[in-house]
């Protein structure tokens, strides 16, 4: 593997291999960025089709959280763990292995959960380190935010940020999504949801009178909002053609397939909320928890709305599609 080519493609500080033979635990730690403040990011439990792509999704995450903190002006850096899923592993064992491995990091990187890591799992790490966040709620915190981003970009793009009878589309029923649709069912707007998860998608149907569609139909569902939360890269250019909505923001990460959709978007006449921008309410709650050494009301998030209002003005000021203001933003701050 070229670690310093990765390195220096994502703009890196460093990169930690993790290995316990008698749990199996094979793990990356990379660190973007401490510039602002110790590095936060969770940690991310997948199969992966071989070690470099393990190495080269743990840099490119590890940055986006560098500029997700940067964007959310947080006196943080970015980071990611991921751990490499397989048959040999014993799952507790090797969290709790990894738990002692950023211990010996001395704080300067704080981990919390990711996509395919259990509570169970932050628990067992949490055994061995000061530095994870053990109790914080990611889904409750992520959805909060992603609210005030939406009701932003609502008020961006139709002049009115009112959740009240709008139509809004959310792929991805997990933690998050599932939080965000009873809090926009609570603020009045009518759903439609999609999960390939049927029992889950059936209780928030029924909670919210949610109206359920196949999750290859949602993205092209007609709503005021769409909001992906479930896999990234689900905005192709052919996807971005089929849109019928005035608004994208959602929880997952990465959702452009490529940086040419976002100007895409930008032509067709859709606003565009960055993930990071829209996501990072986790991330928030979490540094300033840290930062103040005490636990704080979910309210610390609705910031994000702010800032969406920030890039969404920028970019309007600047002709530029959104994704790259705030990537610009970023690495202002990070600089």
């Amino acid at each position: 593997m070229a670690v310093f080519n990765v390195l220096t493609e994502y703009g890196g500080e460093a990169i930690t291999f993790v290995h316990d033979a008698p749990s199996g635990l094979q793990a990356i730690v990379a660190i973007h960025s401490t510039r602002r403040g110790p590095a936060f990011g969770g940690i991310r439990t997948l199969s992966y089709r071989s070690q470099s792509a393990a190495l080269t999704d743990a840099a490119r995450l590890a940055q986006a959280m560098s500029f997700k903190a940067a964007v959310a002006d947080l006196p943080a850096g970015g980071g990611k763990t991921v751990v490499i899923k397989h048959d040999g592993m014993n799952r507790q064992a090797a969290f709790h292995a990894l738990g002692r491995a950023i211990e010996r990091m001395g704080g300067s990187y704080f981990t919390g959960l990711d996509v395919g890591t259990s509570a169970e799992d932050l628990k067992a790490l949490g055994a061995e380190t000061r530095y994870a966040a053990v109790k914080l709620d990611f889904g409750k915190s992520t959805a909060r935010g992603l609210v005030a981003a939406i009701e932003a970009a609502l008020k961006f793009a139709t002049g009115s940020a009112s959740l009240d009878g709008r139509r809004i589309a959310i792929q991805g029923l997990g933690a998050v999504g599932s939080e965000l649709a009873r809090l926009l069912h609570k603020g009045g707007a009518a759903l439609t949801v999609a999960d390939t998860n049927a029992a889950v998608t059936s209780t928030i149907a029924e909670e919210c009178g949610a109206e359920v569609v196949a999750p290859a139909r949602v993205l092209a569902t007609e709503c005021d909002v769409l909001c992906p939360c479930a896999l990234g890269s689900v905005l192709t250019a052919q996807v971005a053609e089929s849109l019928q909505c005035k608004v994208v923001a959602g929880s997952a990460n990465n959702q452009l397939a490529g940086a040419g959709v976002g100007r895409q978007l930008a032509d067709a006449g859709i606003t565009y909320v960055p993930d990071y921008v829209a996501n990072a309410g986790a991330l928030i709650k979490g540094v300033t928890e840290y930062v103040q050494g005490k636990e704080v009301g979910y309210e610390v998030v609705d910031r994000i709305g702010a800032t969406v209002a920030l890039v969404l003005e920028r970019a309007r000021k600047e002709r530029k599609p959104t994704h790259e203001v705030a990537e610009q933003l970023a690495r202002e701050r990070l600089a």
